[in-house]
């Protein structure tokens, strides 16, 4: 594989791309590197549960950094705390013995705002966040009353 190519492409696609998107990708990225962690917190692997950690710390700060303050002052100071929280919780994760629920908490967290941004996404795109029903099972939904 050529990670040079694929360095490109994914850089020109983040260069490219929604910042809401982005701002999605953040939040899969810290979340897939939490699991990681806990993984390696229950196979008792302190440096590599560190180094997870750490990788979703830096992507919480980033998050952190970017808020905008001017756009909405209450939204964003309300993140800029939550950010916070998480980023002590999992400082606190490095050197517990309960590291595998502080990491949970946070990528639970986490879950709960990515799916506000999901549906901020969704209505800039235009999408219908309702599940679609084919009209094919729509017929063979109607009753006769």
């Amino acid at each position: 594989m050529n990670h040079g190519a694929y360095r490109m492409y994914n850089q020109i696609s983040i260069n490219t791309s929604n910042p809401l998107k982005i701002v999605l990708m953040m939040y899969d990225g810290s979340i897939n590197f939490l699991k990681k962690a806990v993984e390696y917190a229950e196979d008792k692997d302190i440096k590599n549960k560190n180094i997870y950690v750490n990788k979703a710390r830096d992507i919480i700060l980033e998050l952190n950094n970017a808020l905008n303050m001017e756009a909405s002052e209450e939204i964003a100071g309300s993140l800029r705390k939550l950010y916070f929280f998480m980023n002590r919780r999992l400082i606190e994760a490095s050197w517990s013995d309960d590291a595998k629920r502080l990491i949970e908490e946070v990528a639970q967290l986490l879950s709960s705002l990515k799916e506000g941004w999901q549906d901020a996404y969704n209505q800039q795109a235009g999408v219908d966040p309702r599940p679609q029903i084919p009209n094919e099972r729509i017929s063979s939904l109607r009753y006769s009353a």
